[in-house]
């Protein structure tokens, strides 16, 4: 049975009355179509989850995850099909969990002297946390699990899989048909009077097709473009919801060219005529909770032009290449000393951690390949010189599960035995001075050992991190996903 994730909230209305108050949910049937109407009412504009569990209080299936939703009395309509795979007739309880506290309600299917067993790992539909880099793809958090061929939302984050990696960056991808300054809106169904649930940027944003309507509507999925001056407050959030068809276009894409930018690595892979081409340290955006905003978008993006130069909050960044409506892709930004000389400093110390207000920052020192930005953007400028942009920028999410792998003991590494502070990627790295090029050998295994223990991966050719922190970042995205935000949906 076709699973289709609808998720219809409706505010029916707000009243004082909710300021104080536990939340509560209505008990609900199963309707013979398989679909049901679920009420439920927030005391206050909170964070909430609702989740379905058998009578032995296991967990069968979320209903929504974790999101900012406004005080009042909500209908959520679930379409046939949302549970999967098919509830046998009986009892569950559904269970509401907000600040506020908890409330539980039965959900009656069919028969209720009928029980449904405990699932088993086979059919257990709980979101399954990713043990791997391979197994986690940009729609984790989607209700489907279409397998299309070079898709973005389908293809594994795994920068190692040259060919998926590739074949996803060169194929066609699915854009509003709206000026790239103009956005539109995601409705939870295909009703322009439902809830409004993320923006889209037009012309240079990728969404995913998922059904297309006979009514003229599409479900699609992507994650939400809200800015901090958009309608619909909606951060990052990966969403599934329904647009018109007719907004909807195809377009191709740069077949020489592709960028992947990975929140978890904090790494700009370009690939060129399909291999990974080089890589460089990036910083994306990074997020407070009065400016949530600031996060940078995941998704699939076109880069639409050739900006050069932009200031941003007393900042330069040069080099800067649009995409999204107004971010960017641009050199590590500087400000000006007294005597008008750049200072990188403050803004370089910050590379291959998250430190922007949601551009994406990479690194201008020639790395090994003897790329920086500034060479990226004169090589897409000339190889689009005769033709439109479109090159292809994805954005992967650093989810919960995701992993660095640890280098192999046996990866070598280099340093200057003659008063070096830092160990290398290459014996020849650019950020050497010549005279003592060639440096030294060593085995990644060895670097806690002396003299290589007090050594600083070098700002150039960016070498491995330690053992202590690819680790310190694991155990982060074993709880958690850095970049999803909670969202406050409405206007």
């Amino acid at each position: 049975m076709r699973r289709v994730f609808c998720l219809f909230l409706l505010l029916l209305f707000i009243t004082p009355v909710f300021a104080e108050g536990l939340p509560s949910v209505e008990d609900s049937v199963l309707a013979d179509d398989g679909s049901v109407e679920i009420c439920y009412t927030i005391p206050q504009t909170c964070e909430a989850s609702l989740v379905l569990l058998d009578l032995q209080g296991h967990e069968i299936q979320t209903v929504f995850t974790p999101r900012t939703l406004l005080a009042g009395r909500h209908v959520l309509q679930l379409p046939a099909g949302f549970f999967a795979p098919e509830l046998n007739d009986g009892t569950y309880t559904l269970l509401l969990r907000t600040a506020a506290g908890e409330a539980r309600a039965i959900l009656t299917v069919g028969n209720p002297s009928v029980q449904k067993p405990e699932p088993t790992k086979e059919s257990d539909p709980i979101e399954q946390p990713a043990a791997s880099l391979e197994a986690i793809t940009p729609a984790l958090r989607s209700s489907y699990h279409p397998q299309h061929e070079n898709c973005y939302w389908c293809t594994p984050m795994d920068i190692t899989d040259e060919a998926a990696v590739w074949g996803m960056l060169t194929a066609p991808m699915t854009v509003v048909n709206l000026n790239q300054r103009d956005h539109t809106v995601l409705y939870a169904a295909p009703d322009t009077n439902s809830e409004q649930i993320a923006m889209i940027t037009g012309d240079s944003q990728g969404v995913h097709v998922l059904e297309t309507l006979e009514n003229g509507w599409s479900l699609v999925e992507t994650y939400s473009s809200s800015f901090f001056d958009s309608d619909v407050k909606n951060w990052n959030a990966f969403e599934t919801g329904y647009i018109r068809t007719d907004k909807l276009k195809q377009v191709n894409v740069n077949q020489q060219y592709g960028i992947v930018i990975d929140k978890l690595t904090q790494r700009m892979y370009l690939f060129k005529d399909g291999h990974l081409e080089t890589t460089l340290a990036c910083s994306t955006g990074l997020y407070n909770t009065k400016q949530p905003y600031n996060e940078t978008r995941s998704g699939e993006f076109l880069i639409v032009s050739f900006t050069g130069a932009i200031t941003s909050d007393k900042l330069i960044c040069d080099y800067a290449l649009r995409y999204n409506d107004d971010d960017y892709l641009h050199e590590v930004p500087y400000s000006k000393n007294a005597d008008g000389s750049k200072n990188y400093k403050n803004c370089e110390a910050k590379l291959g951690i998250r430190a922007s207000h949601g551009c994406i920052r990479v690194q201008r020192l020639t790395n090994a390949d003897g790329y920086t930005m500034k060479k990226v953007y004169e090589l897409l400028k000339e190889s689009t010189r005769a033709t439109k942009l479109n090159v292809k920028m994805v954005i992967w999410e650093d989810y919960q599960g995701r992993q660095i792998p640890i280098p192999a003991s046996d990866t070598p590494l280099y340093y200057n035995p003659n008063g070096g502070q830092s160990y290398h990627s290459t014996a020849n790295c650019p950020g050497v001075r010549k005279q003592y090029l060639p440096m030294t050998g060593f085995t990644y295994g060895e670097l806690e050992n002396a003299p290589y223990s007090k050594l600083t991966p070098c700002t150039n050719c960016w070498p491995d991190l330690r053992v202590a922190d690819i680790e310190k970042i694991n155990a982060e995205h074993l709880t958690q996903s850095p970049g999803e935000i909670m969202s406050i949906i409405g206007k």
